[in-house]
């Protein structure tokens, strides 16, 4: 089958779509916990999209104090709680402390599983030297599948996923998988192809490119887009996994369609809090310093290429979910 069950936990594999969760804020900076509620049922009664992946980049995770991004944590869990399948903490920080602490909180309230990004600003040398460091923050929390965050554009560690995966499970018992996100297809072909015995979980994490993905192998994808794009999303998959790829194909074309549009005008976290806002009526605030929040322009931009795309219909468009634009 095209996502294969892994036999290292008693709890089902990490596959298909993970939501990035956005952390909804006040106008004030503060964090809105009270629609974390809400943005549960949106995902899973609108999106289809059961399982999340909380304070990573879409999620402001490294703009959070601890203390915040404990008490976001604890809210998804709490949330999610028999709704979601499964709730992964990013807990990657610079200081191994702290991420530490945070694997050790996430254990505490009953994560699904543990992520941590290479340290970015005194950083890894090579690949022992990476592991080792990963290695510190998954003995915290020894009964959680761990997954390794690669993304070199934003922490510059270039240090190839197939290497780390060479060698991360004799290091690491708990280590369960990757979140890949990097347009580098033969690094990520060659995750898949030598590690074939293994049932990682190879979440792909540029969802613009996700089929390309999806044929060499991913078992699943983890993305900002799918909070809101999640049941386009999963029609591709659909199609992928009954063998039609004419129909995944269209679909991916269709979300390529959005992507390419609001790559154009800038598109990063602060845009993909606008677009979220606009799409479920759930209010997902402005980012936290030094991003600002999407101009005007682009969001009526981007509501009227989601509309043309039919990603969003009049109807949709809940009264009032701008009001604070």
């Amino acid at each position: 089958t095209f996502f294969s069950s892994s036999m290292a936990f008693p709890k089902k594999k990490l596959q298909g779509l993970v939501a990035a969760t956005i952390t909804p804020m006040t106008e004030h900076g503060e964090i809105n916990y009270s629609v974390i509620g809400r943005y549960v049922d949106y995902l899973v009664e609108e999106q289809g999209v059961k399982s999340i992946f909380v304070n990573g980049t879409t999620g402001e995770g490294l703009s959070l104090s601890v203390s915040e991004r404990r008490q976001v944590a604890e809210e998804w869990v709490t949330q999610g709680r028999n709704k979601l399948d499964q709730v992964v903490i990013h807990v990657g920080a610079l200081s191994l402390k702290e991420s530490q602490e945070l694997a050790r909180h996430a254990a505490e309230i009953g994560a699904d599983g543990i992520a941590v990004l290479a340290p970015f600003f005194l950083k890894p040398g090579n690949t022992d030297v990476l592991i080792n460091f990963l290695k510190e923050v998954a003995a915290a929390a020894p009964a959680l599948p761990f997954y390794y965050y690669h993304i070199p554009a934003l922490t510059g560690v270039k240090i190839r996923a197939e290497e780390l995966l060479d060698r991360i499970q004799e290091k690491i018992p708990t280590f369960q998988g990757l979140k890949f996100s990097d347009t580098d297809l033969l690094d990520f072909g060659q995750c898949v192809d030598q590690n074939r015995q293994r049932q990682f979980a190879l979440l792909f994490g540029v969802d613009e490119q996700l089929l390309s993905a999806l044929v060499m192998g991913a078992t699943g994808a983890v993305g900002s887009t799918y909070n809101y794009l999640g049941k386009k999303t999963n029609q591709m998959l659909e199609a992928f996994e009954r063998k039609d790829f004419s129909s995944a194909l269209n679909h991916q074309f269709c979300i390529q369609r959005f992507i390419n549009f609001v790559f154009k005008l800038g598109f990063g976290v602060s845009q993909t809090k606008a677009i979220m806002t606009l799409v479920s009526g759930i209010p997902m605030g402005p980012p936290r310093p030094p991003l600002q929040k999407a101009s005007r322009e682009f969001i009526a931009a981007a509501e009227a290429k989601l509309k043309s795309l039919d990603f969003l219909s009049s109807t949709d468009l809940k009264d009032g979910s701008l009001e604070s634009w």
